[in-house]
């Protein structure tokens, strides 16, 4: 992950949890480069799976068709 501080490519994780709410993982993370600690936030994004259609149409997946 990139430094905000120094642009810096690599860190290394000092502490990881799970959100209070449970929906998301808190890391806390150190550059290796200036030694200064930020937080990332790592949360799963759904995208809606889509069927294109022999018409070309798209529609939202139905696991139930």
């Amino acid at each position: 992950m990139k430094c905000p501080f120094c642009a810096h490519l690599e860190d290394k994780v000092v502490d990881s949890r799970e959100s209070k709410d449970g929906d998301s993982i808190r890391r806390r993370r150190e550059c290796i480069e200036c030694g200064k600690r930020f937080t990332s936030y790592e949360r799963i994004d759904e995208i809606p799976y889509m069927v294109v259609k022999k018409d070309g149409k798209r529609e939202g997946f139905d696991r139930n068709k």
